[in-house]
């Protein structure tokens, strides 16, 4: 956890994707059983190790869960509070896909994207489309849409499957 950044940044860049990435069944239990409630636990829970001029309301705060059935897959849709600072995330989406299993080896089956707020100098539309990997790593994929949650759920679909959902944007 880096101290010097706030709550949102903190929670959409290590705390929710760790948790999704380490504990993909659990965590869709408890997001199933208690909702948004889960979510604002592990928000606060983020906030409590920080000074409060880093912390920050989750009003806003907005999730759903969408089926993708010709994949047996499904992907979390995170509406977060709007960004004060460059840098935050406006939407995340974390996507669970089918096990895949090798001898003695267990194939990723989780994937995290976002969409960043950044400078205009960075991006036309002020977003980056950006994946945060099992290890925390951010990466920047593309100028990212309007933070629309259609129109992000649309990107992540074409980008996560290629061109089996050509004709999305």
């Amino acid at each position: 956890m880096d101290k010097n950044k706030s709550q949102h940044y903190n929670f959409c860049h290590e705390a929710l994707p760790t948790l999704f990435h380490s504990q993909t069944k659990g965590f869709m239990e408890y997001l199933e059983r208690d909702g948004l409630k889960f979510l604002k636990f592990w928000w606060d829970h983020v906030g409590e190790r920080l000074d409060d001029s880093k912390c920050s309301s989750f009003a806003g705060a907005q999730y759903e869960v969408r089926e993708v059935p010709e994949k047996k897959s499904r992907v979390v849709l995170v509406r977060l509070p709007t960004p004060t600072v460059n840098y935050e995330f406006y939407l995340m989406a974390l996507v669970q896909t089918p096990e895949k299993r090798l001898p003695m080896v267990r194939l990723p089956n989780t994937r995290v994207f976002a969409l960043e707020k950044v400078p205009t100098e960075m991006s036309e539309s002020g977003t980056m489309f950006v994946e945060i990997t099992p290890r925390c790593r951010m990466l920047r994929i593309k100028e990212g849409p309007k933070p629309s949650m259609q129109t992000f759920y649309n990107t992540v679909l074409k980008y996560v499957w290629k061109k089996d959902f050509g004709g999305l944007e």
